[in-house]
């Protein structure tokens, strides 16, 4: 039992609400950083199904990669 209060932060209280935010409660701003950089990374993806390249250029308010680009403006035409 000692281990999980020792990863939960709950075996060295030096204040109310210490243990909980150095302890379990910090993943939480972890979890939303890598939220954040995922949901960044699939707003600028290339529009491509399946493409997992950045899009650099917006042809119709959508990003495109370089590799998709030039079929992207003649499909849309």
């Amino acid at each position: 039992m000692n281990w999980l209060l020792h990863v939960l932060g709950a075996d060295d209280t030096t204040g109310r609400w210490y243990a909980w935010w150095s302890g379990a409660g910090s993943d939480f701003g972890e979890l939303t950083l890598i939220g954040l950089a995922y949901g960044a990374y699939r707003k600028h993806q290339c529009h491509n199904k399946g493409c997992w390249r950045i899009g650099r250029h917006q042809v119709d308010g959508t990003p495109w990669c370089n590799q998709h680009h030039q079929q992207a403006r003649e499909g849309r035409r």
